[in-house]
């Protein structure tokens, strides 16, 4: 797991360097709209790394499964996108409006699904995902740019999309 795990330093953004923790701690993917992706409860490993500064916002998460193809988590993730367009963030208050710019900040495919969220609560920020799937691997990556802006959040996204395709390759 820990090879998937992208290495961003000063020189993706100066923040990352200074502002990063990680855990191996229980998790889920995003499930928006319901409590948890159907298969998700079948992961064997996990692992997240976080980026928390004051311009830049990025966690990176990489889900292993024993039995479970990580595309099976993606048709499950597109069929809940399909039909979910706002839900309340569980623990959180906000509300969450699903956005999907055009053209997307990396293109989709069987292995690949991106999309944004506009997240309303005191303040309004956006958050965009990017959820990529290797074999029985799946990593997922949300970001948030300079004052939550969503043109912010979708470069992010595009620039971190091939790194984050590279390193899911080394583990899959």
């Amino acid at each position: 797991m820990k090879t998937a795990m992208l290495d961003l330093d000063e020189k993706f953004h100066p923040e990352t360097a200074a502002f990063t923790e990680e855990n191996s701690d229980a998790w889920k993917l995003i499930s928006l709209c319901k409590d948890s992706l159907p298969s998700d409860r079948k992961r064997t490993a996990y692992r997240e790394r976080v980026w928390d500064g004051d311009t830049v916002w990025i966690r990176q998460y990489v889900v292993g499964y024993l039995k479970v193809p990580g595309r099976k988590l993606a048709d499950e993730l597109r069929s809940v996108l399909k039909n979910c367009t706002k839900y309340e963030v569980p623990n959180d208050g906000r509300i969450s409006t699903i956005v999907r710019p055009s053209p997307p900040p990396v293109p989709n495919g069987p292995d690949v699904i991106t999309f944004c969220e506009r997240l309303k609560g005191n303040s309004t920020r956006h958050q965009c995902t990017l959820f990529v799937t290797r074999g029985n691997f799946v990593m997922e990556v949300d970001v948030s740019g300079e004052n939550g802006d969503l043109a912010a959040a979708t470069e992010l996204l595009t620039k971190i999309a091939p790194l984050a395709t590279t390193a899911l390759g080394k583990i899959a």
